[in-house]
Protein backbone atom coordinates (compact mmCIF):
# COMPACT_ATOMS: atom_id res chain seq x y z
CA UNK A 1 0.00 0.00 0.00
CA UNK A 2 1.19 3.47 -1.19
CA UNK A 3 0.10 6.66 0.65
CA UNK A 4 1.43 9.86 2.20
CA UNK A 5 1.01 11.12 5.46
CA UNK A 6 0.33 14.47 6.75
CA UNK A 7 0.00 15.50 10.40
CA UNK A 8 -0.42 18.75 12.48
CA UNK A 9 -0.69 17.62 16.18
CA UNK A 10 -2.09 18.63 19.80
CA UNK A 11 -1.19 16.49 22.61
CA UNK A 12 -2.97 17.17 25.86
CA UNK A 13 -1.87 15.54 29.35
CA UNK A 14 -3.99 14.30 32.19
CA UNK A 15 -3.36 13.34 35.94
CA UNK A 16 -5.62 11.01 37.71
CA UNK A 17 -8.36 13.30 38.60
CA UNK A 18 -8.63 15.81 35.92
CA UNK A 19 -7.26 16.61 32.17
CA UNK A 20 -4.83 19.73 32.02
CA UNK A 21 -5.36 21.03 28.48
CA UNK A 22 -1.57 21.69 28.57
CA UNK A 23 -0.30 21.01 24.32
CA UNK A 24 2.71 18.69 25.04
CA UNK A 25 2.86 18.36 21.84
CA UNK A 26 4.18 21.94 21.18
CA UNK A 27 7.63 20.96 23.46
CA UNK A 28 8.06 17.77 21.76
CA UNK A 29 10.06 16.71 18.61
CA UNK A 30 8.52 14.92 15.72
CA UNK A 31 10.30 12.55 12.75
CA UNK A 32 8.64 10.83 9.65
CA UNK A 33 9.43 8.17 7.46
CA UNK A 34 10.27 10.70 4.46
CA UNK A 35 9.57 13.61 3.54
CA UNK A 36 7.40 14.63 0.28
CA UNK A 37 8.90 18.46 -0.15
CA UNK A 38 10.40 21.13 2.05
CA UNK A 39 6.22 22.23 2.76
CA UNK A 40 5.28 18.93 4.56
CA UNK A 41 7.80 18.61 7.46
CA UNK A 42 7.49 16.34 10.56
CA UNK A 43 7.60 19.34 12.53
CA UNK A 44 4.88 21.00 11.34
CA UNK A 45 2.00 18.89 12.53
CA UNK A 46 2.68 20.22 15.91
CA UNK A 47 3.54 24.26 15.02
CA UNK A 48 0.28 24.84 16.72
CA UNK A 49 -1.33 25.81 13.22
CA UNK A 50 -4.38 23.86 12.44
CA UNK A 51 -4.77 25.21 9.18
CA UNK A 52 -5.53 22.24 6.90
CA UNK A 53 -4.68 24.19 3.48
CA UNK A 54 -1.41 21.68 3.02
CA UNK A 55 0.07 24.75 1.09
CA UNK A 56 -0.14 26.65 4.08
CA UNK A 57 3.26 24.94 5.33
CA UNK A 58 0.74 23.81 8.28
CA UNK A 59 0.68 20.15 7.55
CA UNK A 60 3.62 17.21 7.66
CA UNK A 61 3.60 14.76 5.13
CA UNK A 62 5.66 11.69 4.01
CA UNK A 63 6.55 10.80 0.60
CA UNK A 64 4.26 8.28 -1.12
CA UNK A 65 5.58 5.14 0.01
CA UNK A 66 4.50 1.76 1.89
CA UNK A 67 4.28 1.64 5.36
CA UNK A 68 4.79 5.51 6.08
CA UNK A 69 4.77 6.58 9.12
CA UNK A 70 5.27 9.70 12.01
CA UNK A 71 6.58 9.49 15.09
CA UNK A 72 6.50 12.01 17.97
CA UNK A 73 8.96 11.93 20.70
CA UNK A 74 7.79 13.64 24.05
CA UNK A 75 9.95 15.04 27.03
CA UNK A 76 9.62 12.13 29.15
CA UNK A 77 7.00 9.62 29.65
CA UNK A 78 3.24 10.98 29.58
CA UNK A 79 -0.05 9.77 30.40
CA UNK A 80 -1.83 10.43 27.95
CA UNK A 81 -5.66 11.70 27.84
CA UNK A 82 -6.78 12.03 24.08
CA UNK A 83 -6.19 11.51 20.72
CA UNK A 84 -8.15 13.98 18.31
CA UNK A 85 -7.37 14.27 14.86
CA UNK A 86 -8.63 16.58 12.31
CA UNK A 87 -8.17 15.81 8.52
CA UNK A 88 -6.73 18.26 6.07
CA UNK A 89 -9.53 19.54 3.95
CA UNK A 90 -9.06 17.49 0.54
CA UNK A 91 -8.25 13.79 0.11
CA UNK A 92 -10.10 13.03 3.54
CA UNK A 93 -10.85 9.37 2.95
CA UNK A 94 -6.60 8.99 3.30
CA UNK A 95 -6.91 9.49 6.95
CA UNK A 96 -8.84 5.85 6.83
CA UNK A 97 -7.09 2.91 8.48
CA UNK A 98 -4.90 5.05 10.61
CA UNK A 99 -3.43 2.79 13.61
CA UNK A 100 -1.32 4.59 16.26
CA UNK A 101 1.27 2.95 18.53
CA UNK A 102 2.04 4.29 22.17
CA UNK A 103 4.48 3.29 23.94
CA UNK A 104 8.48 3.44 24.79
CA UNK A 105 9.90 1.05 22.62
CA UNK A 106 11.60 2.01 19.23
CA UNK A 107 11.27 -1.73 17.47
CA UNK A 108 10.18 -1.43 14.28
CA UNK A 109 11.96 2.38 14.08
CA UNK A 110 8.55 3.74 15.71
CA UNK A 111 6.78 4.03 19.04
CA UNK A 112 3.77 4.20 17.08
CA UNK A 113 3.14 2.84 13.94
CA UNK A 114 0.03 4.43 11.46
CA UNK A 115 0.04 1.43 8.99
CA UNK A 116 -2.32 2.95 6.14
CA UNK A 117 -2.11 6.25 7.79
CA UNK A 118 -2.15 9.01 4.85
CA UNK A 119 -3.62 11.91 5.75
CA UNK A 120 -3.97 14.07 8.77
CA UNK A 121 -3.85 17.88 7.98
CA UNK A 122 -4.84 20.46 11.35
CA UNK A 123 -5.10 17.69 13.18
CA UNK A 124 -4.92 16.82 17.05
CA UNK A 125 -3.57 14.21 18.70
CA UNK A 126 -4.35 14.32 22.60
CA UNK A 127 -3.81 11.21 23.73
CA UNK A 128 -3.40 9.53 27.26
CA UNK A 129 -0.89 6.77 27.83
CA UNK A 130 -1.15 4.76 30.73
CA UNK A 131 2.81 3.85 30.05
CA UNK A 132 4.00 0.21 31.11
CA UNK A 133 1.06 -1.21 32.33
CA UNK A 134 -1.80 -2.18 29.57
CA UNK A 135 -3.43 -5.91 28.57
CA UNK A 136 -2.04 -6.75 25.72
CA UNK A 137 -5.18 -9.15 24.65
CA UNK A 138 -8.55 -7.87 25.99
CA UNK A 139 -10.66 -10.45 27.46
CA UNK A 140 -14.03 -10.52 25.68
CA UNK A 141 -16.27 -11.74 28.44
CA UNK A 142 -18.67 -9.26 28.81
CA UNK A 143 -17.87 -8.35 32.53
CA UNK A 144 -20.80 -5.93 32.72
CA UNK A 145 -23.21 -8.77 33.13
CA UNK A 146 -22.24 -9.26 36.50
CA UNK A 147 -22.09 -6.09 37.65
CA UNK A 148 -24.17 -3.20 39.17
CA UNK A 149 -26.09 -0.53 37.29
CA UNK A 150 -27.63 2.76 39.09
CA UNK A 151 -28.58 6.21 37.72
CA UNK A 152 -29.57 9.61 39.11
CA UNK A 153 -32.95 9.21 38.50
CA UNK A 154 -35.74 7.40 36.71
CA UNK A 155 -38.19 7.63 33.80
CA UNK A 156 -39.93 5.01 34.57
CA UNK A 157 -40.22 0.83 34.88
CA UNK A 158 -39.47 0.89 31.28
CA UNK A 159 -35.93 3.11 31.73
CA UNK A 160 -34.54 0.92 34.62
CA UNK A 161 -31.23 1.43 35.53
CA UNK A 162 -30.08 -2.35 34.89
CA UNK A 163 -31.89 -2.69 31.56
CA UNK A 164 -28.69 -1.35 30.32
CA UNK A 165 -26.60 -4.55 30.78
CA UNK A 166 -29.47 -7.11 30.77
CA UNK A 167 -27.64 -8.47 27.52
CA UNK A 168 -30.58 -7.50 25.47
CA UNK A 169 -29.78 -5.01 22.75
CA UNK A 170 -32.71 -3.94 21.32
CA UNK A 171 -32.57 -0.20 20.75
CA UNK A 172 -36.98 -0.09 21.02
CA UNK A 173 -37.21 1.51 24.47
CA UNK A 174 -41.06 0.20 24.76
CA UNK A 175 -39.51 -3.44 25.13
CA UNK A 176 -37.98 -2.55 28.38
CA UNK A 177 -34.78 -3.01 26.98
CA UNK A 178 -33.30 0.30 27.71
CA UNK A 179 -32.22 2.16 30.65
CA UNK A 180 -33.43 5.85 31.49
CA UNK A 181 -33.19 8.95 33.37
CA UNK A 182 -35.76 11.36 33.85
CA UNK A 183 -35.32 14.38 32.14
CA UNK A 184 -33.15 16.33 34.43
CA UNK A 185 -29.83 18.80 34.33
CA UNK A 186 -26.29 16.39 34.53
CA UNK A 187 -27.91 12.97 34.43
CA UNK A 188 -25.53 10.16 34.79
CA UNK A 189 -25.69 6.25 34.50
CA UNK A 190 -23.11 3.89 36.83
CA UNK A 191 -21.98 0.85 36.65
CA UNK A 192 -20.27 -1.19 39.31
CA UNK A 193 -17.73 -3.92 38.24
CA UNK A 194 -17.23 -6.75 40.32
CA UNK A 195 -13.69 -5.14 40.88
CA UNK A 196 -10.66 -3.39 39.89
CA UNK A 197 -10.60 -3.98 36.22
CA UNK A 198 -8.26 -2.64 33.29
CA UNK A 199 -10.99 -1.51 30.84
CA UNK A 200 -9.83 -2.15 27.51
CA UNK A 201 -12.62 -1.93 25.23
CA UNK A 202 -16.24 -0.54 26.30
CA UNK A 203 -19.50 -1.26 23.65
CA UNK A 204 -22.18 0.91 23.83
CA UNK A 205 -26.07 0.71 22.08
CA UNK A 206 -28.31 3.76 21.15
CA UNK A 207 -31.61 3.92 21.14
CA UNK A 208 -32.92 3.98 17.68
CA UNK A 209 -34.90 6.74 18.05
CA UNK A 210 -34.02 10.51 19.86
CA UNK A 211 -30.88 9.21 18.84
CA UNK A 212 -28.89 12.90 19.02
CA UNK A 213 -29.56 12.13 23.37
CA UNK A 214 -26.20 10.05 23.24
CA UNK A 215 -24.35 13.20 21.91
CA UNK A 216 -22.07 14.59 24.42
CA UNK A 217 -22.08 11.76 27.01
CA UNK A 218 -18.72 11.51 28.61
CA UNK A 219 -17.40 8.17 29.89
CA UNK A 220 -15.37 8.06 33.28
CA UNK A 221 -13.62 4.88 34.52
CA UNK A 222 -11.90 5.08 38.42
CA UNK A 223 -12.64 3.81 41.86
CA UNK A 224 -13.73 7.47 43.62
CA UNK A 225 -17.22 8.04 44.14
CA UNK A 226 -16.85 11.50 44.19
CA UNK A 227 -19.52 13.39 42.82
CA UNK A 228 -21.36 10.08 42.29
CA UNK A 229 -18.17 8.73 39.98
CA UNK A 230 -18.53 11.66 37.23
CA UNK A 231 -14.99 12.79 38.27
CA UNK A 232 -12.92 9.82 37.64
CA UNK A 233 -10.55 10.55 34.64
CA UNK A 234 -12.19 10.40 31.54
CA UNK A 235 -11.85 7.72 28.83
CA UNK A 236 -14.36 9.29 25.95
CA UNK A 237 -17.04 11.49 24.72
CA UNK A 238 -19.32 9.86 22.66
CA UNK A 239 -22.25 10.78 20.01
CA UNK A 240 -24.85 9.46 18.44
CA UNK A 241 -23.09 7.30 15.34
CA UNK A 242 -25.31 7.76 12.43
CA UNK A 243 -24.19 4.37 10.59
CA UNK A 244 -24.72 2.25 13.20
CA UNK A 245 -26.78 2.09 16.73
CA UNK A 246 -23.53 0.07 18.57
CA UNK A 247 -20.91 2.07 18.87
CA UNK A 248 -17.08 0.31 20.25
CA UNK A 249 -14.86 2.44 22.51
CA UNK A 250 -11.43 1.85 23.30
CA UNK A 251 -10.35 3.09 26.67
CA UNK A 252 -6.66 0.77 26.81
CA UNK A 253 -6.49 -0.11 29.85
CA UNK A 254 -7.99 2.37 32.27
CA UNK A 255 -8.48 1.44 35.74
CA UNK A 256 -11.21 1.00 38.26
CA UNK A 257 -13.94 -0.34 39.58
CA UNK A 258 -17.22 2.49 37.97
CA UNK A 259 -17.56 3.69 34.81
CA UNK A 260 -20.01 6.15 34.48
CA UNK A 261 -21.70 7.73 31.41
CA UNK A 262 -22.49 10.86 32.37
CA UNK A 263 -23.91 14.49 30.38
CA UNK A 264 -22.08 17.31 31.95
CA UNK A 265 -24.76 20.26 31.29
CA UNK A 266 -27.34 22.25 33.31
CA UNK A 267 -29.40 21.52 30.38
CA UNK A 268 -32.14 18.97 31.21
CA UNK A 269 -32.34 16.00 28.93
CA UNK A 270 -32.68 12.14 29.25
CA UNK A 271 -30.09 9.67 29.56
CA UNK A 272 -30.53 6.59 27.73
CA UNK A 273 -28.94 3.60 27.25
CA UNK A 274 -30.06 0.26 25.48
CA UNK A 275 -27.07 -2.15 26.05
CA UNK A 276 -23.40 -1.49 27.96
CA UNK A 277 -20.66 -4.38 27.65
CA UNK A 278 -17.50 -4.11 28.91
CA UNK A 279 -14.39 -6.12 28.39
CA UNK A 280 -11.54 -6.39 30.48
CA UNK A 281 -9.57 -8.25 32.84
CA UNK A 282 -8.40 -7.98 36.82
CA UNK A 283 -4.80 -8.90 35.86
CA UNK A 284 -2.31 -6.75 33.96
CA UNK A 285 0.48 -7.33 31.84
CA UNK A 286 3.44 -4.89 31.21
CA UNK A 287 3.58 -4.15 27.94
CA UNK A 288 2.90 -0.96 25.13
CA UNK A 289 0.11 0.28 24.38
CA UNK A 290 -1.32 0.13 20.75
CA UNK A 291 -4.09 2.40 19.08
CA UNK A 292 -5.83 1.31 15.57
CA UNK A 293 -7.80 3.83 14.37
Amino acid sequence: IFANIIFTLLILLSDLTAASRTNVALSSKAIQSSLLWYRSKAEYAIDGNSDPEFGHESCSSTAEQANPWWRLELPGVYRVSEIQVTTRNMNMEWLDGTEILIGNSLGNNVSWYPQGLRSSCGSYLDFQVFPKVIQTTASRINVALSSKAIQSSLLGYLGKAEHAIDGNSDPEFGHESCSSTAYQANPWWRLELPGVYRVSEIQVTNRNDNRKRLDGIEIHIGNSLGNNGNDNPRCAIINDDPGCLTQTVKCWGMEGRFINFYKSSDQADYLQLCEVKVYGGRNPVYHNMIIKG
